[in-house]
Parts: C-alpha cells; structure tokens; sequence
C-alpha cells in the first residue's frame, strides 16, 4: 500500500498545539463529510490528544459535524476496568465523548474491551476489538478505512503502544495485539498493529515538549522501527505531523520561536510552520470582523444552512465581502455562480449587483438548493437570485447552447475535480473582462504534490494546467489563511 511522505507543522506551544489540531480535525471532517459517509476516526490519549478534544468540545464549528456519521476508535489502550481514569477511553468521554450528548450515537464509540469476568486478560480483549473491526470492515478490508487516525509519541518513539524493540512492531497477520509488559505503566495494553494504522488513509502524529525532540527527529529521519516505532507511522493519502517548537527543535534549521519552518529532515518531507497556527488565524478573522460587518441577513443565511444540518464549507464572512467587493469593483451585473450550498457566498453577489442585476446559481443537490432558495427568499432577493438543480456541467452547456448573454463575474465553488470542465464552460459564457473566481484551489499546499492521491487535489491541478495554457485568460492565485484554514483562490480575468 502506498505511503504519503511526512509534512511538518509547527506551533508554539503545547496548548496552541492542541487548539490547532482540534480546529484543523472539526475542519477535516465537515469537509469530509460533503462527500463520504461515515467517517471513521481514531482516537489518542495523552495530555495534548486529550486536551485537543477538550478543546473540539468547547469549538462553535462542533456542532458543524454531524456526529451520527462519526463512528470512534482507539489506536491503543491501557488494559484496565471500565471507568479507570487512567484509561483513555474514560478520558475521551469526559474530554469530548459525554458533551456530544444525543448527538453521537453509543453505537458509533468503539472503545476496546475493558478487563472484566467476561474479559479476563489483553488477548481476550485484543481478539473481541479486532472483531468489532471486521464487523465494520468497508470493501474487501478487514477493518475500517480510517479517515484520520490521531496518534501521540512517547520520547522513546512508541506510537500506540509498540514499542521500540518489541515483536508487535513487526506483526503483519494479526490487526490488534496485547501487549503484557509494556515499559511504561500499567504493563497490560491492547494495540492496533502498524498494517492497520498504515492503512488510514491520513495519520496525524501530535508530539509536544524538549523529551520528545530527539524522537521527532529520529522518526521523521527514516529511523529504524525497531528502534523509533514512530518512523513507521504514515497514512496513504497524507502523513501529518504535528508538534509545538520545543519537540521539533532537534530538526535541523528547527524554529526556535515558532516563526520559521523546520528544514527538512529526510528525503520527500515537506515541513511548514503552523506558527500563528490555525486558532491565530480565525482570530485575526475575528478581529477584522467589524470591519466586515457580516450584516444579519447575511448571518441569517449562514443559521439555516447550520440548521438545516449542511456542512460548513461555505466562505467566512470576509471572504464573502471580498466576493461583493470584487464583483462591485469590476461593475458586474450578471454574475454566474458554480455551487450554491446554502446560499450564503450567493447572498454577497446580490447584494453587488443591486436590486437591477441577477445572479445565476447551480447547485447539484436539490436537498441544498431547497434550503438556499427559503433564505434567499427570507432576504428578499428573490427577484435577482435564480437556483438551478442538476449537475453544473450540464447547466453549462444548456446555456452555452442558448446563446445566454455574457455574465460579467463567474464564482467557482463546486467539486474540485472537474474545475478544468468548469473553466472551459465558464470562458464560453464570458466576455472580455469578465471576472473569474475559482476557490480552494491551494488545498492547504497539496496543490504542489503531482502524485497526491486525492483527486480533488488532481482536479486543482488539472484546472491550472488548464488556465496556463489558456491565452485568452490572465491570472494568478492568492494564498490565503483564516478561520476556513490555509487555502488560496485563482483570479482570472478574460482578455
């Protein structure tokens, strides 16, 4: 199975570590779940993996997710009674699990068999979670497919719990193992297997504190498992690192502040430095929101889309107030928009084109356009928005076929794999210095990794290639970071 090389991201400190990641993982599957379901997510322990989920517990974006797709897993866990505080199943709860309430289903959490009667040893307890495993296997697999498998690491290097110089580290047939004399207390483990953790599909590693450096270090060098198990750990669609400045300051070039990224430290890693990091950035947001002034309609908007259980993957108020400040500078009056969602980007571009222009908007789902179509209505813009349901590519091209007059200014926010198709129909449908705004076409620096294995990644890529060799088309793209995450726009202008 192939193998995504590590990136790095560094942060200042062990708590806006762990904000970082919980902000990052609300963002990772709200965004997931705008096309799969369920999501499957393992679990960690430790005090930043148990604060990052005090900290989802406590995010306004939690109630984004819906948390009845979500199924919970553990990579590993001390073999104790239920209830133990030292378990990490009973940490989980109290940190996240217990104030999801209703809205996470008890059969959704999959905490590994706790010693009991029924359960009297780890290998017991080993041989019953593989079995829970198997029985929510997705294809020909024996287990889930993880989409993101948070893991701690100990200064020795351990992951889960395999440990540096153990025979677990090189089991290849069993999916979970018990571990009877682990070096660290209590001595009775249960752990997934690396064939297991390998299959996810993204691992994040979050490591904090000087103890940990030299580990870091080792492991993100290519060090032996036997002797850095955390060396083995890596995802096939993306191997994420993430750590505060004190446990990468044995990287070389490492960042003593938190202002610079790590150098790399083995072959194919791409390190870059988080060091505002994630909560920075929604909080510059939030600063800048006056000036914004998100008036209440617009918030309106924003609400039933929540409300109505859509994934939050719309603009942020400022970058809806770049829409219309966009679409006024360039005098637009028909405005053509590819990905309604809820409304709420569409709600920026009527207010632009004014009580006399129309705004145009194809959305795929009718479920979403049914909701976008109430709060547009609500906001009285129903004279100047028009929602059109089916696939965009064949709204396109009835247009393209009619003759439709030029629009002025086309927002591109729909799947990022056929943003190619979309460019293409989208220049038939202009006019010299018509505007084009494509979004998240920077997917958090992915967009530079020809061999990415996700095929939105493939389909930005695809769209650039597209746009360079376009003549008729001047453009460029803007990185940009926030309360969404670090991602960027492209800006063309038709000639």
């Amino acid at each position: 199975m192939s193998s995504a090389p590590p990136e790095v991201l560094v942060h200042p400190d062990a708590d806006v570590l762990a904000a970082a990641t919980a902000a990052r993982l609300l963002t990772r599957l709200v965004d997931l779940q705008s096309h799969r379901s369920p999501l499957h997510v393992v679990l960690t322990g430790g005090t930043v993996g148990v604060a990052a989920l005090r900290a989802v517990a406590v995010s306004p974006v939690r109630d984004a997710v819906d948390w009845s797709g979500v199924h919970l897993w553990w990579g590993d866990e001390r073999f104790l009674p239920a209830g133990d505080p030292d378990r990490n199943e009973t940490q989980a709860r109290e940190a996240l699990i217990d104030a999801l309430g209703d809205a996470l289903p008890p059969g959704n959490v999959h905490p590994v068999p706790a010693l009991s009667d029924d359960v009297p040893d780890g290998a017991t307890a080993a041989r019953r979670y593989a079995a829970e495993l198997r029985a929510h296997a997705t294809g020909d697999g024996l287990a889930p497919r993880f989409d993101v498998l948070l893991l701690g690491m100990g200064p020795d290097g351990h992951v889960a719990s395999l440990f540096p110089g153990r025979s677990a580290l090189y089991e290849t047939h069993l999916l979970v193992v018990a571990e009877h004399d682990s070096p660290k207390p209590p001595p009775d483990r249960v752990s997934l297997t690396f064939p297991l953790l390998q299959s996810a599909r993204e691992v994040w590693v979050v490591a904090a504190g000087t103890e940990k450096a030299p580990a870091v270090a080792r492991a993100l060098a290519g060090d032996d498992v036997g002797t850095t198990p955390a060396a083995a750990a890596h995802g096939t669609e993306r191997t994420l690192w993430l750590v505060d400045v004190a446990a990468a300051s044995s990287l070389p070039g490492a960042p003593r502040d938190g202002s610079g990224p790590a150098a790399g430290a083995a072959e194919g890693l791409r390190p870059r430095t988080a060091s505002g990091a994630d909560g920075a950035w929604a909080a510059v947001d939030a600063y800048v929101a006056p000036l914004v002034a998100e008036p209440a309609a617009a918030a309106a908007v924003r609400t039933a889309a929540a409300d109505a259980g859509l994934p939050d993957i719309a603009v942020s108020a400022a970058q809806g107030r770049l829409l219309e400040l966009l679409a006024r500078a360039s005098g637009a009056r028909r405005v053509l928009e590819i990905g309604t969602l809820g409304g709420y980007s569409t709600w920026w571009l009527a207010q632009a084109v004014g009580a006399t222009g129309t705004v145009l908007t194809l959305e795929l789902s009718d479920a979403h356009a049914t909701v976008a179509r109430a709060s547009l209505a609500a906001a009285g813009l129903t004279d100047r928005v028009e929602v059109r349901v089916g696939p965009a590519t064949d709204s396109l091209d009835r247009l393209v076929a009619d003759g439709t007059e030029p629009f002025d200014l086309v927002f591109v926010d729909a799947d990022k794999q056929q943003l190619a198709d979309y460019l293409d129909r989208a220049v038939a449908l202009a006019r010299p210095g018509t505007v084009v705004v494509v979004d998240n076409v920077v997917r958090g620096g992915a967009v530079v990794e020809a061999d990415h294995p996700d095929d939105r990644v493939q389909g930005v890529r695809a769209f650039v290639e597209r746009a360079t060799g376009d003549g008729r088309l001047l453009g460029t793209v803007v990185q940009t970071v926030g309360e969404k995450g670090y991602d960027g726009f492209a800006l063309l202008l038709v000639r």
